[in-house]
This record gives structure tokens, C-alpha cells and sequence, in this order.
């Protein structure tokens, strides 16, 4: 019986150095969103032509006091053109220049936006409705449990490892006890999924506050979010920061 307690004892004591250790450096994510472009006119007849999902890479730097998502580097803009008689579509995809920096200790976000051109910084607390409902798996090696938070009516599912001693994770998914290695809203619409783990140190310049935009909160960005997608007859879903413009 006493080795057996010394057994478990030593295990937890390797669990608890590894996350000890486990607290800066850097984590890329893939990030896929389905697309469902609609067209109409002339242009329908390429409707069947349409890019069904576009992937793209993020990246998350980390350490114990804050972390900072962005853009990686091949988050490029994409165009697609298309020609058939006399119509002519081109689509351009770009990819807005968004940044995420939480600060750890005092559980506050700033969060920079581009939405229709224009740059917006929003400050506000991490969000922490989660819900863990005890399921788990490993991502990349690394054991996970799952937690749910619902928000205006929609799901959210994120996976985070305790093993990774901090909480926060892609974009604002935050407020967990682990960092948060996937994430899947909108009934699967938009997913993001680490692919690496690095815990190199980082550089003493990487985690730096987002300043260009003009400061608003949360409930600022959201109604000129709205106000614009009514106007254009559209929706703003969960997450979805991709800008699509059709030119014919």
C-alpha cells in the first residue's frame, strides 16, 4: 500500500512540474470556416463554382502573465475569378488584420476588429460561462476536457488541456483552467484546431498590446455590427471575421 501511494504521489508531482513548465511559447491553429456564398442574376451560373471553406493559420503567443492571437503567416488575402459568356465574377477573400491580447492577471482582453474597413479596439473582461461537461481526448499528446457555453442562442464546444497552465486560448475563447486547443461554433461552421505546440521562449517584444482602431466596448462594436448587416440584408455570425467581396 505505501508504494502504491508513493506511486501516485511521484505521478502527480511529474503532472504538476510538466505544467509548471508549460507556460510560454507558442501554439498554431488551423482555422477552417464553411462558406456558403450565394449569387444571383447572371451570376448564379457560377453558384456551383463557389469555394466551399477557407482555411487559414493562427497563431497564439503565450506566457504567465498574457497571450496574444493573431494572424499567421500565411493568412494571405485570395482572389478567384471566374468568366463564362458574358458575365464575369471575381471573389476576393480577405483576411482582416485581428488581434486578441489578454492580460492574465487581471482577466481583461483588448481586442482589435476590422469590420467593413474600419479598425476598432475593444476592451472588456474574458468571458467565463463555460460549462465542462467532463468528456475528454487528446489533442497533439495533450489530455483534454471538453466545456460548452451557449451565447445569442448558439453553441460553442472547446477542448483544453490543464496541462498547459493557462487560460485562454484562439481568438477570446478564454477563462478555462487550460489552454483551450480547439474550438467548434456554429454548429460546425467555423472550427479552429491546434496543429503545433512550441514552448520556446518567445522574444520580449511578441506580446504587445493592440493600439490602432478606435476604443469601443463590446456593446458599441456589436450594434455597429448589426446596424451594418441589416443594411446590407446579411448576417454576422459567431467568429466570422472574413470579408467577402463579389465584383461582376
Amino acid at each position: 500500500m505505501k508504494k502504491s501511494l508513493l506511486l501516485i504521489s511521484a505521478i502527480i508531482l511529474g503532472l504538476n512540474l510538466n505544467a509548471q513548465e508549460n507556460t510560454s511559447g507558442t501554439v498554431v491553429y488551423e482555422q477552417v470556416m464553411k462558406l456558403d456564398i450565394k449569387l444571383d442574376g447572371d451570376a448564379a451560373q457560377f453558384a456551383h463554382m463557389m469555394p466551399k471553406e477557407r482555411k487559414s493559420n493562427k497563431v497564439l503567443y503565450f506566457n504567465a502573465e498574457a497571450t496574444l492571437f493573431e494572424n499567421g503567416k500565411s493568412a494571405e488575402d485570395e482572389d478567384v475569378s471566374m468568366h463564362s459568356g458574358g458575365a464575369n465574377v471575381m471573389i476576393k477573400m480577405e483576411e482582416p488584420e485581428n488581434k486578441v491580447f489578454t492580460d492574465l492577471s487581471n482577466n481583461k482582453q483588448i481586442e482589435q476588429r476590422e469590420f467593413m474597413t474600419r479598425v476598432f479596439l475593444i476592451e472588456g473582461e474574458v468571458a467565463n460561462q463555460w460549462k465542462i461537461t467532463g468528456n475528454q481526448k487528446m489533442i497533439l499528446d495533450f489530455p483534454c476536457q471538453e466545456a460548452v457555453m451557449e451565447k445569442d442562442s448558439t453553441k460553442m464546444i472547446a477542448w483544453f488541456t490543464p496541462a498547459i497552465p493557462i487560460s485562454a486560448g484562439p481568438s477570446n475563447y478564454g477563462g478555462l483552467p487550460g489552454l483551450v486547443l480547439a474550438v467548434e461554433s456554429e454548429d460546425g461552421k467555423q472550427t479552429t484546431l491546434a496543429t503545433s505546440v512550441d514552448f520556446s521562449p518567445l522574444a520580449d517584444d511578441i506580446l504587445q498590446k493592440p493600439k490602432k482602431g478606435k476604443k469601443v466596448t463590446r456593446d458599441e462594436f456589436d450594434k455597429v455590427v448589426e446596424e451594418k448587416m441589416k443594411e446590407m440584408g446579411g448576417e454576422q455570425g459567431e467568429g466570422r471575421q472574413m470579408m467577402i467581396r463579389i465584383h461582376r
